[in-house]
């Protein structure tokens, strides 16, 4: 580990300390480079999978013949059945390490209609759990991670330097394990901007919870696509953003709820 100097009570003292790993990672399909995202090394096959998944490139794991993750190098080579090119327009997100999409429309994803509620004080707990999960968070501070959960429970758990590339993470993973993300609750540490919330649409995940506040665009697309967005949770108390008819209120909950 690096050695940093800590200043406390007017002195310097030093101390070792654990630095999150970020390195580009370039996905490369029938032999055409994609992209390359900036990334931390972990999970690098669930990041490719999920990332060509949220582009539309790939359905599921039966549109993938081969995949091969060289994390020395920096590559992630697949295969996919039928032909390929690369689109033109690239979009870089409001994400950190230089986020990308190929697309921005919110208006690309069907609303997420299911009949699902949540109580709010299981909000708490699970948002504990995150950050129990987080391993390399509570090592370096210095990563963003995700989850998909149950009401009680954390399926998969994603972190890395982008808040974008922990989505990225747990939509390969589910794919790898077989874990349908539909009706499950999208958790974040990160601010939910509207390229989270079409990754979430796309998972078709109708709660989205975040420990920080969302975007304008992210507000305004939950309310069209029919998902629970929930910010700023902190303490015993969060702000709910859209869609209240969601929650079963408990008569101990704190909610502030956003009017359209």
């Amino acid at each position: 580990m690096p050695l940093i100097y800590r200043y406390r009570s007017k002195e310097f003292a030093p101390e070792e300390i654990g630095v999150v790993r970020e390195q580009p990672l370039t996905i490369v399909v029938n032999g055409r480079e994609l992209a390359t995202l900036m990334s931390t090394p972990i999970k690098l096959d669930c990041l490719a999978l999920g990332f060509l998944a949220f582009e539309g490139i790939i359905r599921g794991l039966e549109d993938v013949t081969h995949l091969e993750v060289s994390p020395e190098e920096g590559l992630a080579e697949v295969r996919i059945r039928g032909g390929f090119s690369p689109p033109k327009r690239q979009i870089y997100t409001s994400g950190c390490s230089g986020g990308v999409t190929f697309s921005n429309s919110l208006l690309d994803h069907a609303p997420v209609l299911l009949e699902r509620t949540l109580d709010p004080d299981r909000i708490f707990p699970l948002m504990r759990l995150l950050y129990e999960a987080a391993t390399l968070y509570q090592q370096t501070r210095g990563v963003h991670a995700a989850a998909l959960a149950d009401d009680d429970r954390l399926l998969i758990v994603g972190e890395d330097v982008g808040r974008h590339n922990a989505l990225d993470k747990i939509r390969g993973e589910a794919m790898l394990r077989e874990i349908p993300t539909a009706g499950r609750i999208l958790l974040s540490t990160g601010r939910i901007s509207s390229e989270m919330l079409r990754k979430g649409a796309h998972m078709g995940t109708p709660f989205i919870i975040s420990r920080t506040s969302p975007t304008s665009l992210s507000v305004e697309g939950a309310k069209r696509l029919g998902i629970t967005l929930i910010g700023y949770v902190r303490g015993d108390g969060f702000s709910l953003y859209s869609h209240p008819e969601r929650m079963t209120y408990s008569r101990h909950a704190r909610v502030t709820v956003h009017p359209d």
